[in-house]
């Protein structure tokens, strides 16, 4: 079981860091949209000198493609209903790094030598990605189709290399017909030489490069997601030990008196149905959280734990106490209090530590200041124990005790009814009612 929550636990990380690269990679997107439209001026006001049809042309697809996975993704996003986000959709990654190729594909065809940095953008998207090794993969080979495309192509339609048209590139614009002329095999030679491969090889080191630098990130990641799963698995085995720590304080007040041990288990069941009944109540939305409400069932059947201090005289007379003997009785609020702080201060969960020590302690107290040992009225007494006011005197009223008979659950009810706002939380008395009546 806690390995299945490992997994989803490590799938639900994989998605949301796809997602965020997602977002990262749609801005930069938006980025280029603007680069193309600044290629475009570039060439109106003569930087580049391109035919304003072939210009137009490029501009266009470039930027189509650039905005395409930005459009999917608002489209996609702004009508589902109950469908996950599309940046968390394995698919939509795929598409991303696409239309980046083909953008730059048409640019680099357009500026050619302008445009020779772009080509390393597609394998930088692809490595944002998990899987950026496969992806990269498919860019190496990309690029062998890429880089001569950008070079060929730039030398038939985008801008022209002065150095290569030595002698008519003083012209400015170069038409088609001019370039054409001026090829010949040994040309076709010189630019696969001096232009496709030296570009070439330079982009398939950096690509090799951004893959070296993707694989130590995800090792990384792989490591910390390890060194997670480590401190996931303390946090639970250090959950078991307090678990079995407090059921084995349970079990030793038990052998000290039957009905006290009794008492235990049901008055944590009853706290455990007031608790969650709260939490769905408006009143109590978020003060209840589901890990509060762990920890106090956990540590509800610890209210008793003084207990274990009282002699056997005094904790199993069957009479009345006398005034000196139930003076006794309340000190086991604040040794249980004390025994508390003792087991568990070196667990590391103040929360827990500080719920267990308010049940203890403060479980006695009554709304109108009148209980013990502080005397502490209203919500100066902490929640957990005013729940467990409730619940403790209630099983001591449903059950039999050695010095009484047990009274009827429905007579019981209405005896704590009767003290809210003397005794009880007016609030959790109401909670009580909810819970009868539903």
């Amino acid at each position: 079981m806690s390995e299945n929550r490992n997994s989803v636990g490590s799938n639900t990380m994989l998605l949301e860091m796809e997602a965020h690269a997602n977002v990262f990679n749609l801005k930069c997107l938006a980025v280029l949209c603007g680069f193309s439209l600044l290629c475009g001026l570039c060439n109106i006001i003569g930087i580049f000198i391109v035919e304003a049809w072939m210009m137009r042309i490029a501009v266009g697809l470039s930027f189509m493609s650039f905005a395409l996975p930005i459009i999917v993704w608002l489209i996609h996003d702004s009508f589902r209903k109950k469908t996950p986000s599309i940046l968390q959709q394995s698919v939509f990654k795929y598409l991303i790094v696409f239309s980046v190729y083909f953008g730059i594909m048409v640019t680099c065809v357009t500026l050619t030598f302008h445009a020779i940095l772009l080509m390393v953008l597609p394998g930088i998207f692809a490595a944002q990605y998990s899987d950026q090794k496969h992806l990269l993969k498919w860019i190496l080979i990309g690029s062998v189709i890429l880089v001569p495309l950008s070079v060929y192509g730039g030398l038939f339609f985008g801008v022209a290399d002065r150095n290569f048209f030595a002698g008519i590139a003083n012209k400015g614009h170069i038409a088609l017909e001019e370039r054409i002329d001026i090829l010949t095999p040994k040309k076709y030679l010189d630019l696969l030489l001096h232009y496709v491969i030296p570009r070439l090889l330079s982009i398939i080191i950096i690509d090799i490069l951004l893959s070296g630098i993707s694989s130590r990130n995800a090792s990384m990641l792989d490591k910390q997601k390890e060194l997670s799963e480590n401190v996931a698995f303390e946090l639970r085995r250090r959950s078991e030990l307090q678990c079995v720590v407090i059921a084995n304080l349970s079990s030793l007040i038990e052998s000290r008196d039957k009905s006290t041990g009794d008492h235990i288990h049901r008055s944590k069941n009853f706290f455990g149905q007031i608790v969650r009944e709260m939490a769905r109540d408006e009143a109590f939305k978020g003060r209840l959280n589901p890990e509060l409400i762990a920890k106090m069932e956990i540590v509800a059947p610890l209210h008793d734990i003084g207990k274990i201090n009282v002699p056997d005289a005094i904790l199993l007379k069957p009479g009345k106490l006398t005034p000196e003997e139930f003076e006794i009785i309340k000190l086991h609020t604040t040794k249980g209090g004390a025994m508390i702080r003792n087991l568990f201060s070196n667990l590391d969960d103040p929360l827990l530590l500080r719920l267990a020590e308010d049940i203890a302690v403060y479980h006695h107290e009554r709304w109108d200041g009148g209980g013990y040992p502080e005397g502490k009225e209203g919500e100066e007494i902490p929640l957990a124990a005013r729940i467990m006011a409730v619940a403790d005197v209630y099983d001591a009223l449903v059950s039999d005790r050695v010095y009484k008979k047990a009274i009827p659950r429905e007579e019981a009810l209405q005896i704590i009814y009767s003290e809210s706002g003397t005794h009880f939380d007016p609030e959790i008395i109401r909670i009580l009612k909810q819970i009868e009546y539903s």
